[in-house]
């Protein structure tokens, strides 16, 4: 069999998903082909995919010692260090890919989640905004990328009422004013409802300096001395949460009251909720597109060692909140992929015209270790049927602002219908802090 075909079939191994045999392969290649950074390489990658991410970095090292610009290279070690939970240096490898690139908003991602793991709050928050200037450059992400590209009338009617808000408030109170009757015009040429559709190009030209833009950031400063509620008891928390079969522990008062007044300012003010097409009627914010603020990720820093038994092991690996601007349905049945969630609201009670509502259920039947999350629409069907031919239950908990649960991952849950008063103030908002990586 001549190099090439030996090549051919390691790479053939590895695409069908046999990677030891692939390590095996590409060990018999480097035999006679020492010198070759791209095999060393790609055994890297099948040995991170066999569980052995110290093997796999000593690959990547040996292709990077050929190839000091071997950009690929440079991220992949960058996860194996950061399976190997030694995140300074995970950030370090992925900083080295982001000066070979600096338009991978992904790898910044990963950039500012591990300069978070390893305690440098600043330094991931200066990551976290670097990915989204890049997230809201139409010219980095293409001008016909559905942010810039799609709307719906309630998502421009919410951006509207929330220029308002900022003038009311006193932000630029002229330019606000101004943006407000703009959206509203614009809202009043889309079709009627909260299924997204691409924007007329009238109304796309009038919209383009300032739709799904970063437009205004709201303040939310780390809290003194702590962002959580001073009765909150995290040994309390944790013995709850091991004694319940399933995994979950409610938590009644999660923020300080400034630390949660301050978290509900920047929701309201910050123009960050670019996302209306991942659930009809809900609008979505992320911790790489605005979401990122000191006082968020001093939260998750303060959760963590709070909860050290059930956060320590688990860096936060992701952050969102949705906005839910119609009653009309929740929602629907998921799961997370992590380790560990944390699910809080931030509306005040008042706004609720259902107080026995509005919550979370989460159902108590735990899947299979194997389960594959494919995404939110495409899973629904066979989670129903999972779930018919449960006998486990389900705990519902209603809405109150403040409160959190705490809860596995990979158990199903839903929202059930939400009815809020009317007003710019009084959309629910929820958050979920994720927690680790599904395993």
């Amino acid at each position: 069999m001549t190099e090439n075909a030996r090549l051919a079939r390691a790479a053939a191994l590895h695409r069908d998903g046999r990677p030891a045999e692939a390590v095996a392969a590409y060990r018999a290649l480097l035999a006679v082909e020492p010198e070759s950074d791209g095999i060393w390489h790609n055994m890297g990658v099948a040995l991170a995919q066999t569980g052995d991410p110290g093997g796999a970095l000593d690959a990547f090292d040996r292709a990077l010692a050929l190839r000091p610009d071997y950009l690929h290279a440079h991220v992949n070690r960058g996860g194996a260090l950061q399976s190997l939970g030694r995140y300074a240096d995970a950030a370090a490898a992925y900083g080295e890919a982001l000066k070979l690139d600096p338009a991978l908003y992904e790898i910044r991602l990963r950039h500012g989640l591990t300069l978070l793991a390893a305690g440098d709050r600043a330094a991931a928050l200066r990551s976290f905004r670097a990915t989204r200037a890049i997230r809201r450059d139409p010219v980095a992400m293409g001008t016909d990328h559905p942010s810039f590209a799609r709307s719906s009338r309630a998502k421009l009617a919410h951006d509207a009422a929330q220029f308002r808000h900022l003038a009311e408030t006193g932000r630029e109170a002229e330019r606000f004013s101004g943006l407000a009757a703009l959206y509203d015009r614009a809202a009043a040429g889309m079709p009627d409802g909260t299924v997204p559709s691409p924007l007329p190009d009238d109304i796309r030209a009038e919209l383009e300096p300032t739709y799904n833009r970063a437009v205004h950031t709201g303040r939310a400063d780390e809290a003194a001395p702590g962002a959580l509620h001073p009765s909150l008891d995290g040994a309390d928390v944790e013995t709850r949460y091991r004694a319940d079969a399933s995994g979950l522990a409610v938590i009644d008062a999660l923020l300080g009251p400034a630390a949660l007044d301050a978290l509900h300012g920047q929701m309201l003010e910050s123009t960050i909720w670019h996302d209306c097409e991942h659930i009809p009627g809900f609008l979505a914010a992320y911790l790489e597109d605005g979401l990122a603020s000191p006082l968020l990720l001093q939260i998750a820093d303060e959760l963590r060692a709070a909860l050290p038994d059930i956060l320590g092991p688990h860096p936060l690996t992701q952050a969102w909140a949705f906005k839910c601007l119609t009653g009309s349905r929740g929602i629907d049945v998921h799961a997370d992929a992590g380790a560990v969630s944390l699910n809080f609201w931030l509306t005040p009670d008042e706004a609720n015209l259902e107080p026995e509502a509005g919550g979370l259920t989460i159902h108590r039947a735990l899947p299979p270790e194997d389960w594959p999350i494919a995404d939110y629409h495409g899973d629904k069907v066979m989670i129903r049927s999972f779930l018919d031919r449960s006998e486990a239950g389900s705990v519902t908990l209603p809405y109150a602002r403040n409160r959190a649960v705490l809860f596995r991952s990979d158990l199903f849950h839903e929202s059930g219908r939400v009815r809020f008063r009317p007003g710019y103030a009084n959309h629910r908002i929820n958050m979920t802090l994720l927690f680790g990586d599904r395993t």
